[in-house]
């Protein structure tokens, strides 16, 4: 703690031997739907921009759409930190 009695940031007063068993299955839960649901984020993405590029064909039109390929490696990744905090905790 620091004088003012204020936590440092992301700091817990719980130790993580004293986390439930069923936190760490939530948290392990949670990890892997935001990964499934960021991996069918970046490949509705990633579809969009490959069809649009095969229909286009020289010189039509084709749309790369970035903002949901991002947001689908987003959630990949803090999927991820979620599955691997859930694991530390046991």
């Amino acid at each position: 703690m620091t004088d003012n009695g204020v936590r440092p940031c992301r700091s817990s007063s719980a130790a993580p031997h004293d986390v439930s068993p069923e936190r760490r299955t939530v948290l392990e839960m949670r990890g892997r739907r935001s990964i499934e649901f960021g991996a069918a984020w970046f490949i509705g993405g990633l579809l969009v921009a490959v069809v649009t590029f095969e229909q286009a064909r020289g010189d039509g039109v084709y749309f790369v759409v970035w903002v949901p390929m991002f947001y689908g490696v987003h959630r990949i990744v803090s999927g991820f930190q979620l599955v691997r905090k859930s694991r530390e905790l046991s």
